[in-house]
């Protein structure tokens, strides 16, 4: 089943990711630095504000929402969602107001006009795509996290190329790609029109299973943003474009190789809990983070091998030192990171002990953050990102051994030699390769590292291999 999932999840979870990936190189090749500074954080202060304002009740919407339940329970939901989703955006208004005088760069009309109906609709399309997911609609998942992303990009180059390369005109094209979604959403999904008829029932339930991973998600938030507004404070915002791509790529690469399995994975593990035990639950995760180990692994050591080419052939001249310099550590802070929040934590997650991850959140965001400001005034960028690895490995470990002494939950040790020895496998054939500086020799790179991979874990997993390719065949009959 769980595989079953991720294959149909599969499209939106590679297209939609990698085009965010290439966005963020292409940028370079038309902003300057201070332009994509401010980009960066803009869309790092909408994610803040999202959490705020929204967040909570996708969490619960993941969690509790059951499209198959009574009518009565489900038009209540819809009714409620619809009223929140109107509050929320008000709310999301208001608060980029604030932005001008936290973000200390040169703000027009026109930019915090933008950016208010960027942060509103981004917020609304995030929500609609969790609540697709959550209805097990891969369908209507599937066009909205694919819709924003690639539209947004072709609609921002247009902008940028045609009328002027600055941020206001990138976030143009994204308000363009979000409103196209929430067209797709409204043309997919049930929506309640009651929007006075708010059940109090689901809000409580949402407010008490969420409110600290709220919490816990802001502090995320500080632990993977704080390096672009401590860098802002202390050397501007043409120095926060600089350290972006590289820090940028570092955690998306991670989070993309996460999002390949777990889109499809928690969702599960809550099922089996309902319809079984919750240790049957907690043994689905396990096999989740087998899963998630598997594509993160590969991801982030093949980014590592080929970092040096990658970044000369794609990145512009003058984002290149930086990016090269900090890139390996973002990528471990990306990989940490991402094994924290989507396996670590999701057992205390399943069992309803919120507060547990909302700890752990507390120690990533502190140690990051401070490490962050002594590895920028010790090491300058590169010390600063070096210093945001060391904080988001070091909640890591807090984490897994917290979730190993509370609930006997880890990575079983023999599955986790077999990937590490898949991923050798895929590396040691990289590294034997000739270093070119061209596009010939990375793709090449790419191709023979991921065909070894593949080959060496399917000679580790036999009837994984044969079980994949069953149900590649029978999601191809669909």
């Amino acid at each position: 089943m769980l595989i079953r999932q991720t294959l149909l999840y599969l499209p939106a979870q590679v297209l939609g990711p990698l085009v965010q990936l290439a966005a963020m190189v292409v940028w370079t090749h038309f902003l300057a630095p201070t332009e994509l500074g401010l980009l960066a954080l803009i869309v790092a202060t909408q994610e803040l504000i999202y959490s705020a304002t929204l967040f909570w009740f996708s969490l619960a919407t993941v969690r509790y929402h059951d499209h198959e339940g009574v009518p009565e329970d489900r038009a209540r939901f819809l009714n409620t969602e619809t009223a929140i989703l109107m509050v929320a955006s008000v709310v999301a208004s208001l608060a980029v107001l604030i932005l001008p005088i936290a973000i200390g760069e040169t703000w027009s009309l026109s930019l915090i006009a933008i950016t208010m109906v960027y942060t509103v609709t981004r917020g609304m399309v995030a929500h609609l795509s969790d609540r697709a997911r959550a209805e097990h609609d891969t369908l209507s998942y599937s066009l909205m996290q694919i819709c924003w992303p690639v539209l947004g990009l072709i609609a921002g180059l247009f902008l940028v190329v045609y009328y002027e390369a600055t941020t206001t005109w990138v976030l143009a094209g994204y308000v363009v790609a979000q409103l196209t979604t929430l067209a797709i959403a409204a043309a997919r999904l049930d929506f309640g029109f009651r929007v006075l008829s708010v059940d109090r029932g689901v809000v409580a339930q949402a407010l008490r299973y969420s409110i600290p991973l709220v919490i816990g998600f802001i502090l995320v938030w500080v632990a993977q943003n704080s390096l672009r507004f401590i860098v802002e404070w202390q050397q501007g915002a043409a120095a926060v474009g600089l350290v972006t791509v590289g820090w940028g790529l570092g955690l998306r690469v991670s989070a993309f190789a996460s999002m390949l399995v777990t889109v499809a994975a928690f969702p599960l593990a809550v099922k089996r809990s309902r319809d079984t035990t919750l240790d049957e639950g907690q043994v689905q995760l396990r096999q989740n983070g087998i899963l998630l180990l598997a594509a993160l692994a590969p991801a982030c050591a093949g980014l590592w091998l080929v970092s040096e080419t990658f970044v000369a052939l794609t990145v512009a001249e003058p984002f290149q030192k930086v990016t090269e310099a900090v890139l390996p550590w973002a990528i471990l802070a990306g990989a940490v990171r991402s094994l924290r929040l989507h396996f670590g934590e999701q057992v205390f997650l399943l069992r309803e002990r919120t507060m547990v991850p909302l700890a752990n959140d507390l120690v990533d965001a502190i140690l990051a953050t401070v490490g962050t400001v002594i590895g920028l005034n010790v090491g300058g960028l590169e010390g600063a990102v070096m210093g945001g690895a060391a904080g988001a490995l070091a909640s890591t470990i807090v984490t897994l051994v917290w979730a190993w002494g509370s609930h006997s939950f880890t990575l079983p040790v023999w599955d986790s030699l077999k990937i590490a020895a898949a991923t050798a496998v895929m590396a040691v054939s990289v590294w034997l390769l000739p270093s070119m500086p061209t596009m010939g020799a990375l793709v090449l790179a790419i191709v023979v590292g991921g065909l070894m991979y593949a080959g060496a874990l399917g000679t580790f997993y036999p009837e994984l291999r044969q079980a994949v390719f069953k149900m590649v065949r029978s999601v191809g009959a669909i």
